[in-house]
């Protein structure tokens, strides 16, 4: 479904180049659940946004269903590809209510758009009581429920997940994962799933790379719910959660 092949960026200015990307190869298939993990600065979050087109690469390509990302296929790249943002708060206008919110990814919409909003509410475990509150009226857990809602009125193929549990307390980032485990399950729907939080990966994935210094430095599947890696560096970030389980 997605494929960024030999994909690389730099950030220049007058002093320096820095090579923040360095010949990206990654895929997702469809149905399939990939975890992107490295420490913050390895460029994870500047290859999401390259991948959505919001940040132009210098060398490489990106294709979607076998077809390059371009211009001019860009709007129907966005009708099935969405991605959602850390911080949830931002991503969502505090003068508007959740109803409006989820009405605004809709306006092309034909037909009823209340009605299919109302439908979709249960697959986020939000009610129709949020639809007239205020992002401010919601807690972290609620607002990216909102924040993932937006993305699925638009019934993506491919949802590219960027931290969205990181600012979250262990209780809410397991329900939106277990959310996520769900959506993938009942509709099909292809993730990728960018963090740090190597427990998240490792319970949601079913493939994963390891990121550092703008390089994919290795890959792993799942065999028996387990990963293994045979780069240091992987091997190393692994075991660190390996050894803080067997410590609890």
């Amino acid at each position: 479904m997605l494929s960024v092949l030999n994909v690389s960026k730099s950030y220049r200015s007058r002093s320096q180049t820095k090579k923040v990307l360095n010949g990206i190869d990654l895929t997702v298939a469809k149905n399939e659940i990939v975890g992107l993990v490295g420490e913050s600065g390895s460029g994870k979050s500047t290859l999401a946004r390259a991948i959505m087109q919001l940040e132009p690469v210098e060398a490489g390509s990106i294709l979607f269903n076998d077809k390059p990302v371009s211009p001019k296929n860009r709007k129907t790249f966005y009708e099935a590809s969405q991605l959602i943002f850390q911080n949830a708060s931002a991503a969502l206008n505090p003068s508007w209510t959740v109803r409006e919110l989820l009405l605004e990814p809709l306006r092309l919409m034909k037909g009823d758009r209340d009605a299919h909003i109302r439908r979709m509410l249960g697959k986020v475990k939000l009610s129709e009581a949020h639809l007239q509150r205020y992002p401010s009226e919601l807690s972290g857990g609620e607002q990216q429920r909102v924040n993932l809602l937006r993305s699925l009125l638009v019934e993506p193929q491919l949802l590219i997940c960027d931290e969205i549990v990181s600012n979250l307390d262990r209780l809410i980032q397991r329900e939106i994962i277990d959310l996520l485990l769900e959506l993938n399950r009942d509709i099909g729907m292809s993730i990728l799933f960018i963090a740090h939080d190597l427990q998240a990966v490792m319970y949601l994935c079913n493939r994963v790379y390891v990121m550092k210094d703008g390089e994919i430095v290795d890959e792993s599947v799942k065999i028996d719910g387990e990963f293994n890696f045979s780069h240091t560096y992987a091997q190393q970030l692994f075991d660190s959660v390996l050894g803080s389980r067997m410590r609890e």
